[in-house]
């Protein structure tokens, strides 16, 4: 099992807006996809990988809060998916 941490209410308004601000250009406007794939449900964990730089995402220079943020807000639009990788996170780093 794992925990959620409780986050400030402003967290997905935030998310919203970082989310737009660096990523909606090439995930959507709603991270369904576009010139990069489809980013509903991705984690902290995902957040922080992709924005190290991979294939053909640049590395995007963002705060701890501002990665929190995004992934805070890109769980909340596929929670079902979100739940299913923290789990798996939760089973590989035992």
């Amino acid at each position: 099992m794992f925990a959620m941490i409780p986050l400030p209410l402003w967290a997905d308004d935030q998310g919203q807006a970082q989310f737009v601000d660096h990523c909606a250009a090439c995930h959507g406007l709603h991270a369904l996809g576009g010139n990069g794939p489809d980013i509903q449900g991705s984690t902290l964990n995902d957040v922080v990988i992709a924005t190290r730089g991979m294939d053909q995402m640049p590395e995007i220079d963002l705060s701890e809060a501002e990665r929190q943020a995004i992934a805070t807000y890109l769980m909340s639009l596929a929670p079902e998916i979100a739940a299913q990788k923290l789990r798996f996170e939760a089973q590989i780093t035992r």
